[in-house]
């Protein structure tokens, strides 16, 4: 039962069973009810607690020939994450040239100098074609606008 854990089926139905749960606390939060009548939080409150019943029979079924899970995709989502949390601390620039950096080494084993050549050349690119030909008002470096 536990290896079977490890394939992708379950746990993506455990995550989504965590995102059901945190919007169930989330809608509590909100309130269900309100003098004019329904609250902003019963919708979210009652789709969190049908999908919790629906989460667990799905992970009661097997998955005929189910591939097992591999690091690779969770690597990726962790990646993208982390540049979306530097986002707003770091500016564009950085996150940018350091998430290119790590994707093109990790997940497609090129050398230092070319990880670093296209980290930079795509984050100039990034930065002439948002920033300068769209003019789209975005910060390139801590504190600038």
């Amino acid at each position: 039962m536990l290896m079977r854990l490890l394939y992708p089926t379950p746990i993506a139905i455990l995550l989504l069973a965590g995102v059901a749960i945190g919007f169930a606390v989330g809608a509590r939060q909100l309130g269900f009810w309100t003098e004019d009548g329904p609250g902003p939080g019963l919708l979210p409150f009652v789709v969190a607690l049908l999908l919790l019943p629906l989460l667990v029979v799905a992970l009661r079924e097997r998955v005929p020939e189910e591939e097992p899970f591999r690091a690779m995709p969770l690597a990726g989502i962790v990646l993208t994450c982390a540049y979306a949390a530097m986002l707003p601390y770091l500016g564009f620039l950085l996150p940018t040239l350091l998430l290119i950096i790590a994707w093109v080494r990790l997940f497609h084993r090129e050398s230092w100098l070319r990880c670093t050549l296209l980290g930079v050349g795509l984050t100039a690119a990034g930065t002439v074609l948002f920033d300068v030909l769209l003019k789209v008002p975005m910060p390139l470096l801590p504190g600038w606008l």
